[in-house]
């Protein structure tokens, strides 16, 4: 009998786990691009599947304005995949010669990947492609999935934004600072080092460390934009602070992306669940 009850826990709680470990009816995500062959599937742009068709629809319609706005189609009424059809004739397609072009107008190409689609939370990375060049410079958004609204970091942060500019200020001055010195390594070439500390608009370029970072925290902060770009990942916040230079300088364009550990930050919202899993996560990995 003992033997009996004892299976019977033991079924009991592991199908109780089972069950906490289902995911929630859309708190996630069904994601494909609107198409994987022909002229559309240029560019790739995800539309999702909830159980709520109508969140699905606003996040849908936001998602296909990444191309409808740049070809002047966010006012079709035409189908995605026709309107994708539509944005590749007009950036890639010669009329006259009747073929593709290599290169092309405006966006000619986009690419996504899905950073985080769990608890109620969608976030994607896009790579665009300009005249058949990639743009060094990616693009984000964050869904809620329950509302389909697209998200600004301070809905998920208690952060004030001025606190957060001024991290990621400092993040990118030490990277920035870093980097110029690996160029004064390599080059040895003192044109080489004011030519790179003129594209990361380092005034004081050859200042200690600390000194060097207390001056750029002084500095105007023009090149910081009040929207800050994010996304989201399982573990931790994403920045961004792209520098814009010419494709002849990308040997020296650093990395965009500056991580930040939800440890390291305020959730709030939303993402405190995402945080307390990255948490946990963490703890299990330690023991």
């Amino acid at each position: 009998m003992k033997q009996v009850l004892c299976a019977w826990l033991a079924a009991a709680l592991l199908s109780g786990a089972e069950s906490q470990a289902q995911v929630a009816p859309g708190s996630q995500a069904t994601v494909a691009p609107v198409a994987t062959t022909g002229p559309a599937a240029r560019f790739q742009v995800p539309q999702v599947k909830l159980p709520n068709a109508a969140v699905a629809r606003r996040i849908n319609r936001e998602l296909l304005r990444l191309v409808a706005e740049q070809h002047g189609l966010e006012n079709s009424g035409a189908s995605p995949r026709r309107q994708l059809v539509a944005a590749a004739r007009e950036c890639c397609y010669d009329e006259e010669t009747e073929r593709w072009r290599a290169g092309g107008d405006g966006l000619t190409e986009l690419e996504y990947a899905v950073l985080l689609n769990q608890d109620y939370l969608l976030s994607f990375e896009f790579q665009r492609y300009y005249q058949g060049l990639n743009d060094p410079a990616t693009q984000h958004l964050t869904f809620d999935l329950r509302t389909g609204n697209l998200l600004s970091v301070t809905d998920l942060l208690a952060d004030s934004p001025v606190r957060l500019r001024r991290r990621l200020r400092a993040a990118v001055s030490r990277r920035l600072r870093n980097e110029l010195a690996q160029v004064a390594a390599n080059y040895g070439d003192s044109a080489a080092v004011a030519h790179v500390a003129e594209l990361y608009q380092l005034a004081n370029w050859n200042a200690a460390p600390a000194r060097g970072l207390a001056e750029d925290l002084a500095a105007p902060d023009e090149d910081f934009p009040d929207h800050l770009e994010f996304a989201l990942t399982p573990q931790e916040l994403l920045l961004f602070h792209p520098v814009g230079m010419a494709r002849l300088d990308f040997e020296f364009l650093p990395d965009e992306t500056y991580r930040f550990p939800y440890e390291r930050v305020q959730p709030k919202g939303l993402l405190l669940v995402v945080a307390r899993k990255a948490s946990a996560g963490k703890n299990s990995k330690g023991k």
